[in-house]
């Protein structure tokens, strides 16, 4: 594999909290991703910038009533706090990607760096395959790998800043001359729906049924326009996006009991048993784990 210097990672379950916890003590991360036999991820968004770029395999990415293909050499850019779904085609053999995290603050600084407008960037866009390669975003990718590696934390920095304001000015340069790949379908309606959700599901009472009263449709078809663009159920996208709510709760240090409450989750019986459903462990196990793996992180200089 031509990408040998940077860190592979084979059919990762990604719940994001350990790339958020490494990166509020860090900058930047980058990784490559393979995904073989995990073919989807649940729902969910990240307090950090995602730069997805394809090397192989076709998928498609879901968020807020529009449905986004993504093919190879073509750069996919998440901002931060936009809730995304990930499937990959049965057809596809694998789903091969380069992954750019990179810590939201140090992102403000580099678009103030460079007099760049952060708060026009849209939630979720994708660049074409041929302004990425003509612009070299594999290879810029590799570099913000490869600084990851200077010993001097202040001139690390100044790479990533660097670099990171290289592949901004890139992107506006390119949104400006020529046009973003645009989504495969999209919902007006389905777009409302969502952000209705994202705002209310944290309060225990919010059902279907409820939603379907506040946009004045049946059940039955807010049910099927909801699964048609976002591939899930409205129940179960409720329930991924207070499971996310539950684990940030403890990586803020809440209790099992307070971070569930928080969540959106009335009743404790049916949130372990959903929680074990999904993960496959229980919530208090899942919580030893992330204490465990947070005490073996190790601190990059800058932090210490």
């Amino acid at each position: 594999m031509a990408y040998h210097r940077v860190e592979s990672v084979v059919d990762q379950h990604l719940t994001q909290d350990m790339a958020n916890f490494q990166l509020s003590r860090s900058l930047v991360s980058v990784g490559y991703y393979v995904n073989v036999e995990t073919r989807s991820s649940i729902a969910h968004s990240h307090p950090y910038y995602e730069f997805i770029l394809v090397r192989r395999g076709i998928c498609e990415y879901r968020s807020g009533g529009a449905r986004f293909l993504l093919h190879p050499d073509e750069l996919l850019l998440i901002s931060p706090g936009t809730v995304h779904t990930m499937l990959c085609p049965e057809e596809s053999e694998s789903y091969e990607r380069l992954i750019l995290q990179v810590n939201a603050d140090f992102m403000a600084r580099v678009l103030d760096t460079y007099a760049l407008d952060g708060s026009r960037l849209p939630p979720l866009y994708i660049l074409r395959a041929e302004d990425a390669c003509r612009w070299g975003l594999r290879e810029l990718f590799e570099r913000v790998n490869a600084s990851a590696s200077v010993p001097d934390a202040e001139l690390r920095e100044k790479l990533y800043l660097c670099q990171l304001g290289e592949l901004m000015l890139t992107i506006k340069h390119v949104a400006r001359a020529s046009q973003l790949v645009a989504p495969s379908a999209s919902s007006a309606f389905i777009s409302g729906v969502t952000a209705y959700i994202l705002e209310h599901f944290r309060e225990p009472e919010m059902n279907v049924a409820g939603i379907a009263q506040q946009f004045y449709v049946s059940r039955e078809h807010l049910s099927r326009s909801f699964k048609s663009y976002t591939g899930e159920s409205i129940s179960h996208y409720i329930t991924e996006l207070r499971m996310q709510e539950f684990r940030y709760g403890l990586v803020a240090g809440k209790s099992v009991l307070d971070a569930c409450m928080a969540g959106g989750f009335s009743d404790y019986s049916s949130f372990v048993k959903s929680f074990r459903k999904l993960y496959g462990i229980t919530p208090m196990e899942y919580r030893e784990q992330l204490k465990s793996a947070m005490n073996r992180a190790p601190l990059t200089e800058a932090a210490r």
